[in-house]
């Protein structure tokens, strides 16, 4: 607009066009300039507000996606890598589809500029076809030869502009380690709790040490390499612009010269032309940038589109009678070698008290996930009231246990909303699990009592509870669930001696006639169930009490009086 105005009063001015005829044009052309301003500006806001929300739809789509989605996915080595790289993408590039947005916007910036100015330069295009002289500038193949540079270099540069993306993307996933490490570095800095080994064992130094070696010195040289190929790129497209450029000043000063149009003509097509160049410039970048893009969008779409591949049944588990039984089950976790379970066969009754002991990773944890059918077995079956556990609903298996992991999670929410979770609240009922679980007097001395906020997270007020009474509250989460089948995962780990003879005093009476799956390293607690499983090198090795173990004198035994000796 601003270089057809100028040049119709630049052409007005030299034919001697009076101040009252310029003074329409000029004012016409502020008026416009104003209008498009302020239009300009109320899109930018626009665009940038349906960005944000296109933004925050994606992010909502993949949260809803991984929250769910089947546990094995989550916990494998390889789909979690394809996660890290959507969520480094978002980090470095705003986000997949804000991106695709933006360049979708430039690209038809482009267009639009391009069909604009060559409407305008069609009168130059007329006069170049016409032969006014002998010389090769004034020839028709010089603008055909014009025309025909000018395609070459959008073609060239677009094929620049992908290679270059896709350059640019390889360097940055050799950065995104870098940039992962980056973060969490900020995040251990910020975290309180890392905060007092840091500063007890002087480990600033070590992490400077890390930075330094990573980030400054791989990073900078990975961000070099990504600089001198822009560089480079750019260029080349420089030169090529500046030579299609020399050719259009040539090509268009030649039939100015001979007089065939005047010079406000000379300006709008001048300016048109530049801006044709402009215009594939801004095309062919934006079509370059589809190599970065779609493979950030395939990964989006790797993970939205992924599929649970377990299969549940439609049979329904009712009455109040449970026997969960193992028929030589064996068990790998996805890309290992080793097996996590192997050749495993034992019968729980219902009601029983099962304790499940061993060294770290003897399988104790993978029997509890296989149980609660988190995964599918290798080999063997799971039954239930002697139905093969995958006959039954999902929903089933989930009201079947109450379980306390020991990597349990508390949330920054209400007291009450931690220990009902999704069940509806029943204050007598979650002041009877608060007191079974040893933590009714704490929160009674809570300013809101179970309204109260845990942690600051999501409120200013929130209130800092102690690993310990984080371990009671889980204690008493799986107690108002009030499932058949109770599993304790290490549920006394932070709690003081005299805490934790509490909770093992109370422990037959709180689960009274359920099922009770017990996992401990404090032997102790052992006495007070019916059966005692040792695991050993993810085999089963032991089972029976814990008078008839110790008689036994096998691993069991050596475990007990390896922490007995301690005790005399």
């Amino acid at each position: 607009m601003n270089i057809w105005f100028t040049a119709k009063i630049i052409g007005m001015m030299t034919a001697g066009a009076d101040f009252k005829g310029l003074l329409v044009y000029i004012l016409a052309a502020v008026a416009l300039n104003f209008v498009l301003d302020y239009a300009g500006g109320f899109l930018s806001d626009l665009y940038d507000v349906k960005s944000d929300l296109l933004f925050s739809r994606e992010n909502f789509k993949m949260a809803e996606k991984l929250f769910r989605m089947d546990y094995e996915k989550l916990e494998d080595n390889t789909f979690r890598k394809t996660i890290h790289k959507h969520e480094e993408a978002g980090a470095s590039r705003w986000a997949r589809f804000s991106y695709f947005m933006w360049t979708s916007q430039v690209f038809v910036k482009g267009v639009f500029t391009v069909a604009v100015s060559v409407v305008m330069i069609l009168p130059l295009l007329k006069i170049g076809f016409t032969k006014t002289g002998n010389s090769f500038f004034e020839r028709p193949v010089f603008l055909i030869l014009l025309i025909v540079t000018l395609i070459v270099m959008a073609a060239v540069m677009a094929l620049i502009a992908v290679r270059m993306n896709k350059s640019y993307l390889a360097a940055n996933e050799a950065y995104a380690t870098l940039d992962r490490l980056f973060y969490s570095l900020i995040d251990l800095f910020a975290d309180y709790k890392t905060g007092k080994e840091i500063r007890l064992y002087k480990e600033q130094h070590l992490i400077g040490k890390i930075a330094t070696e990573k980030i400054l010195t791989d990073g900078e040289k990975t961000l070099k390499q990504i600089s001198m190929r822009t560089a480079k790129t750019s260029s080349i497209v420089a030169v090529m612009g500046a030579f299609v450029a020399f050719g259009v000043y040539v090509f268009i000063g030649v039939k100015g010269n001979l007089g065939l149009f005047d010079i406000g003509a000379l300006v709008m097509y001048c300016g048109a032309f530049m801006q044709i160049v402009n215009g594939v410039m801004l095309i062919a970048n934006t079509l370059g940038k589809l190599a970065e893009i779609l493979p950030l969008a395939r990964v989006y779409f790797e993970i939205i589109e992924c599929t649970d591949s377990k299969q549940y049944g439609t049979r329904t588990l009712d009455g109040d009678r449970f026997e969960i039984e193992f028929k030589n089950v064996s068990f790998k976790y996805p890309g290992a070698n080793q097996y996590a379970l192997e050749n495993v066969s034992i019968k729980i009754e219902n009601g029983s008290h099962l304790a499940v002991v061993g060294r770290n990773g003897s399988g104790k944890t993978t029997f509890i996930k296989l149980m609660c059918r988190l995964y599918d077995v290798t080999d063997g079956e799971i039954l239930i009231n002697g139905e093969n556990i995958q006959a039954y609903t999902k929903e089933s298996i989930i009201n079947l246990y109450s379980v306390v992991f020991q990597d349990f999670k508390i949330f920054s929410v209400s007291l009450k909303d931690n220990v009902c979770a999704s069940t509806a609240l029943d204050t007598d009922r979650l002041y009877t699990c608060l007191e079974n679980a040893n933590i009714k007097e704490r929160v009674e001395r809570l300013p809101n009592k179970e309204n109260t906020y845990l942690y600051q997270d999501l409120v200013q007020n929130g209130v800092e509870i102690s690993g310990g009474e984080a371990q009671k509250l889980a204690l008493a989460r799986a107690l108002y669930k009030d499932a058949p089948v109770v599993v304790l995962d290490e549920p006394t780990a932070a709690l003081d001696p005299i805490a934790e003879n509490e909770i093992y005093s109370r422990f037959n009476s709180f689960v009274q006639s359920k099922t009770a799956i017990y996992i401990s390293h404090r032997l102790s607690s052992c006495v007070f169930c019916d059966t005692i499983a040792v695991f050993d090198h993810a085999r089963l090795v032991e089972s029976g009490t814990h008078t008839a173990l110790l008689a036994a004198d096998g691993q069991y035994a050596a475990l007990w009086n390896a922490q007995a000796k301690y005790y005399v």
